[in-house]
C-alpha cells in the first residue's frame, strides 16, 4: 500500500462523516474521533447487547477527548443509536426481539471481554431502548 492509497483513504474517511466505512470498518463519530468496532456480545441474562469499540484517542496522554465526559457520552449515545440498526443478526428493532438496552464500551486498545486492566482506559455506558431510541435509564427528560 503506497502513500497515495493512505492519503486517499484518509481523505475518504474525512469526507464520509458519521457512518461506517464498510462492514466492520472504522466509524467517524460526531466528535470527529474514530471508533473501530469489535464483536458484539448478546447478554441474554440481562437482555442487553454489548457493543465494544477501540477508540485510539483514549490512549493519548492528557487527551482532551478522554477528559471531555460530554463529548465521550455523546459519541456513545450516537454509537448506540446508529450501530444497533446496522446489526444484520437482529433484522428488526432490538426491543421488538426482547432486548432491553445496550452497553457501549470504549477501549484505548482491544483486550478480551471481561478483562480488567488498570493500564487500559475503558469507558462504559448503559442505555435503555425507548420510543426515541437509546436513552439513559435515569433520563429525567422523558416519561
Amino acid at each position: 500500500m503506497g502513500a497515495r492509497s493512505i492519503i486517499l483513504g484518509a481523505a475518504f474517511a474525512l469526507a464520509v462523516p458519521y457512518q461506517a466505512m464498510g462492514q466492520g470498518g472504522p466509524l467517524l463519530m460526531p466528535s470527529g474521533e474514530m471508533a473501530y468496532p469489535l464483536d458484539e456480545i448478546y447478554d441474554e441474562d440481562q437482555s442487553m447487547i454489548r457493543l465494544r469499540y477501540v477508540v485510539p484517542k483514549l490512549a493519548e496522554p492528557a487527551s482532551l477527548y478522554a477528559a471531555d465526559a460530554l463529548r465521550v457520552f455523546e459519541d456513545m449515545l450516537w454509537l448506540c443509536s446508529t450501530q444497533l440498526r446496522s446489526l444484520a443478526d437482529i433484522g428488526e428493532f432490538p426491543q421488538d426481539q426482547g432486548w432491553q438496552g445496550a452497553i457501549i464500551t470504549m477501549l484505548e486498545h482491544e483486550i478480551p471481554f471481561g478483562t480488567r486492566d488498570a493500564d487500559v482506559v475503558q469507558f462504559f455506558e448503559g442505555f435503555l431502548f425507548g420510543m426515541d431510541g437509546c436513552e439513559m435509564e435515569d433520563d429525567v427528560y422523558h416519561d
